[in-house]
């Protein structure tokens, strides 16, 4: 497989289907985790959004995931966000994961995933950024 090819490419391949279930059992699985997990300080999450947003690869893997349209209209709320300190900003954090039940929300989850491969975690920082710009 060349680069930009999938992995498992090929016709003896399965891909496995994920029921609705599965993903309720991964959610709660998740939620389960969570719950155990001593959270990071404001200040943290809060300097761990920035440093996301400042990431030339961030930005770069953003762009592929959500779109450029999509990307670029979030920029001034970046530079907002980007303008606010890392206390407030990551009190902020701390409301929106409250208020959406959303703990994949939290930017020290987003870089995790993101440093794991997982690039559709841009989707969590877009709407992490719609809401607290």
């Amino acid at each position: 497989a060349g680069p930009g090819m999938g992995v498992g490419f090929g016709s003896e391949s399965v891909v496995a289907v994920r029921t609705l279930e599965d993903v309720a059992i991964e959610d709660a699985r998740y939620r389960a985790t969570d719950a155990k997990t001593v959270k990071p300080a404001p200040s943290v999450e809060g300097a761990a959004m920035k440093k996301l947003l400042q990431s030339n690869d961030v930005c770069q893997k953003c762009v592929r995931v959500v779109g450029e349209s999509r990307w670029l209209s979030s920029q001034d709320t970046r530079t907002r966000v980007l303008g606010i300190d890392d206390e407030t900003l990551g009190m902020r954090v701390a409301k929106t994961v409250e208020d959406l039940d959303a703990p994949h929300l939290r930017p020290t989850s987003i870089t995790q995933r993101l440093d794991n491969g997982v690039d559709n975690s841009c989707h969590s920082l877009i709407t992490l950024l719609a809401n607290v710009g």
